[in-house]
């Protein structure tokens, strides 16, 4: 596996270094690539390469099937097969699909979607240059069944030899730090990346032989090449945010002839952005990061992608929506919907609609129920209870499901809330878990129906990493981004973690 934000090495650190080394350093990641190209890898990459080939030409034959009865075009000659398949492979390779570089399934994705794309402009062109009258919508058709049927092969195919322990990596993370731990659950929660951490190791006494996001502490730095021995160590990642150029240097000579590759994690989280960009400047490595959210024309395809969507998202759901106010009304004949004051965009107080959840009296029942302290204190840490006495059958129901958010669909298309974003809240929980300022922040972008720690954890998230979730996203706003967050929001709901 590769990463892919690497800069260059001041000459003067490539001096004191042994000639033989072929290091890398791009400020936010340091790789050391060594020549690993090894027989296994290279039959799952044709393994691989043969299982595209097949779904490909499956997904035409999808199309075929219902398009033409069966019956294929006079023009799929076997040239034209070749030329189709031989698109395909080479346009997989050369975006590094065979390298299994990708650690995250979402960016798999991308690589994949901008692949399509690719295939799909080259054979269209083909096809024009060679005046064939096949179908466009044909091709079309076939390439987008063929992504989400590559996609989910390709996944399978990654836990699969996973399981096997065929493409597993062992990685050891040096530092056993917050930054260090965050990258441990990263792993855990992505099993797309196919590694396993085998533990840390850190200079720390306290930390020593104790248990970090569910790994251990295996020993001090120094210690790896004892760890390695005992351990087949793959990859090693170094989080240690406060790590000196020499301690640096000595953790690269002490494992750099052991593992094929070395990620540096630096103490930038919320600085390293999707919108990030590393140059050189005349050997000068310069990161520069931007909000996309400033830029007008951003916001203008944002704006599109929300009314586009709330107005598909209507049609979907009225039926669900129909039955939630009937199932509402009919429970104790009160309003079906909710509408609240809320927070949203620049700071403006906006009314909200939701199905309402609670009981008609629930206002009188919050001051009964918060004079209890440990109930206020479970309410103050997520902005919600976990058991609350105030939910009415149904609204239990809708909650779990987020069945009850859907009337906020008329709000997006008011223009005062997006898809995606941070959630509109009451001025009282604005004043609690933000404050003026930090607000002020996080409301430059409009309220969402769903947003970064929704996907996250939802209300398990208490208010502190919600409140970093939703800067965040602020600052690592893409189109992409939302797209991610719209389909994690769908497996967020079907799984109901953290509803309630």
């Amino acid at each position: 596996m590769l990463c892919r934000d690497i800069t260059g090495i001041a000459k003067t650190d490539r001096d004191i270094l042994p000639k033989n080394r072929f290091i890398i350093m791009k400020g936010i990641t340091i790789l050391i690539v060594k020549n690993n190209s090894g027989f296994i890898r290279s039959i799952l990459a044709f393994s691989q390469a043969v299982i595209d080939t097949a779904i490909y030409w499956f997904s035409f034959s999808i199309i075929m099937t219902f398009w033409l009865s069966g019956r294929e075009p006079r023009e799929f000659s076997f040239e034209t097969r070749a030329f189709f398949t031989g698109t395909m492979l080479a346009v997989f390779y050369f975006n590094s699909l065979y390298d299994f570089r990708n650690w995250i399934l979402w960016d798999e994705l991308k690589a994949i979607l901008k692949s399509a794309a690719l295939i799909l402009l080259v054979i269209v062109l083909y096809l024009y240059s060679q005046k064939f009258n096949m179908s466009r919508f044909i091709i079309a058709s076939g390439i987008l069944i063929f992504v989400p049927l590559c996609l989910t092969a390709r996944y399978a195919f990654r836990r699969i030899f996973f399981a096997l322990g065929i493409l597993s990596t062992n990685i050891i993370i040096l530092g056993a730090g917050r930054t260090g731990e965050i990258f441990a659950e990263k792993i855990i929660e992505h099993p797309f990346t196919a590694c396993k951490v085998v533990g840390f190791l850190d200079d720390d006494e306290s930390k020593q032989e104790k248990l970090i996001a569910g790994f251990p502490v295996l020993g001090r730095l120094d210690e790896f090449e004892r760890i390695y021995s005992e351990h087949r160590i793959d990859e090693a990642a170094v989080a240690i945010s406060t790590a000196s150029r020499n301690l640096l240097t000595h953790i690269l000579d002490m494992v750099e002839f052991h593992v094929r590759q070395v990620h540096y994690i630096p103490d930038m989280y919320m600085l390293t952005t999707f919108s990030a960009s590393i140059r050189d400047v005349d050997g000068m490595p310069v990161i520069s990061a931007s909000q996309g959210l400033l830029n007008p024309l951003n916001r203008f395809i944002k704006g599109i992608m929300d009314y586009t969507g709330a107005l598909v998202a209507l049609i979907i759901f009225s039926p669900v929506m129909l039955w939630a106010a009937w199932r509402i009304k009919r429970e104790d004949g009160g309003p079906a919907l909710f509408i609240q004051e809320r927070v949203g965009w620049k700071v403006k107080k906006f009314k909200v609609y939701k199905f309402r959840t609670m009981y008609t009296d629930a206002d009188k029942r919050t001051e009964e129920l918060f004079k209890d302290p440990k109930i206020l204190a479970d309410y103050q840490k997520g902005i919600k209870l976990k058991h609350d006495p105030r939910l009415t059958k149904i609204g239990a129901l809708l909650r779990r499901t987020s069945i009850d958010e859907l009337p906020q669909i008329f709000n997006v298309l008011r223009g005062e809330m997006s898809l995606v974003g941070p959630r509109p809240l009451m001025q009282k929980d604005v004043d609690f878990a933000y404050g003026d300022y930090i607000a002020r922040k996080i409301y430059t972008v409009k309220p969402g129906m769903t947003g970064f720690w929704q996907v996250s954890g939802r209300s398990d998230i208490d208010t502190e990493i919600r409140r970093e979730m939703n800067l965040y996203y602020i600052r690592n706003w893409s189109l992409w981004l939302d797209i991610v967050i719209l389909m994690k929001t769908v497996h967020a709901v079907i799984s109901k973690k953290g509803a309630y």
